[in-house]
């Protein structure tokens, strides 16, 4: 009898063991490796550029790991990307593409700072993702509870607006009209600098405020953007070269520390693969986004190189001391070193 409870008690043992081992952890074999879905935010409109790179890298990422699934969300569907960015920061939003704030973290601002460069060739030396800037911005989004995975860049950027401006390439002539800015120092002061009544505004506002008249333009975004989001209340296109619009992919990094090194590495190839595609192809496209405002009946209002060199030089002479104290001067002297 006692031996028959022995062998009873050594089977439940048994069993108790292998019941344990197959809950046990993503390294033990046989376990079955977390799945996640990850929420994607952009801002531009379904069937953008942006849109169909965001859904590519989707795809990729899927097809790497069948563990991971990511559903992107154009449109700003779920929220102007200063409240995306904090909602990703807790949890909240897994993903996102876009813009950095500022809201949280003033040094952030810097990414959109106006005039940073001038030649596709000092943006690739200052934004790429390998980048000692980067690095920096990397370790203030980790401050966020944020992980950066690549950066996404667009172009330089110009104005729209509603009313033809008198003297657009004159310094000296204030235009007088309200035009939108990103709600960042840097894009007030240059607003001001080149003219017009800098007015600060969230992005998703912008539409509608053009189309009732509560502003007469807005800057802060380029070509390709506003013909995306806003050619039906654009009048106008300035091509300033103000600001070099890049976009920054990242995920909430308690989410990417949850993931497998399987998992890890599946999102950071399809990353480095989208940013790797978008340098080679974002020079061209912004021409040919120029080109198709101009076939919608747009009116491009043209600058000579050296009236965009003015407007280069003078933001760094009355803005940029601004943005020193703002930003400090350690980041502003990384900025000019990867110029040189």
């Amino acid at each position: 009898m006692k031996c028959v409870k022995r062998m009873i008690s050594a089977a439940l043992i048994t069993v108790m063991v292998l019941g344990l081992a197959a809950c046990s952890g993503k390294g033990e074999a046989g376990s079955e490796e977390k799945s996640f879905s990850l929420k994607l935010s952009h801002y531009r409109a379904e069937g953008s550029p942006a849109d169909e790179d965001a859904n590519t890298f989707a795809k990729e990422v899927a097809a790497a790991d069948g563990s991971l699934e990511v559903v992107v969300y154009p449109a700003a569907q779920l929220g102007d990307y200063t409240t995306v960015q904090e909602l990703v920061s807790v949890g909240d939003v897994e993903m996102q593409m876009a813009t950095l704030s500022s809201t949280v973290d003033k040094y952030l601002g810097i990414t959109s700072a106006p005039y940073i460069c001038a030649t596709w060739d000092e943006a690739k030396a200052i934004f790429n993702r390998d980048s000692e800037f980067t690095d920096t911005v990397r370790k203030h989004l980790e401050d966020q509870n944020i992980k950066l995975l690549s950066v996404y860049p667009l172009y330089f950027g110009g104005a729209i607006m509603n009313k033809e401006p008198k003297e657009p390439a004159n310094l000296d002539v204030h235009e007088g009209h309200k035009v939108r800015c990103q709600t960042m120092k840097g894009a007030e002061l240059v607003t001001n600098m080149l003219g017009y009544n800098a007015t600060p505004m969230a992005l998703n506002d912008c539409f509608t405020a053009l189309q009732t008249g509560v502003i007469d333009g807005m800057i802060g975004s380029g070509a390709e953007g506003y013909y995306s989001s806003y050619r039906d209340v654009a009048t106008y296109y300035l091509p300033y070269n103000d600001h070099f619009e890049v976009w920054y992919l990242y995920i909430n990094l308690d989410t990417w520390n949850e993931m497998s090194e399987k998992q890890q590495e599946a999102l950071q190839t399809a990353a480095n693969k989208l940013e790797d595609e978008r340098w080679k192809v974002a020079p061209e496209q912004t021409a040919e986004y120029e080109e198709k405002l101009k076939e919608y009946g747009i009116e491009i209002i043209e600058f000579t190189d050296e009236e965009l060199q003015n407007f280069y030089d003078e933001c760094q002479k009355s803005v940029w001391p601004e943005l020193t104290e703002l930003y400090g001067e350690e980041a502003v002297e990384l900025v000019k070193s990867l110029k040189e």
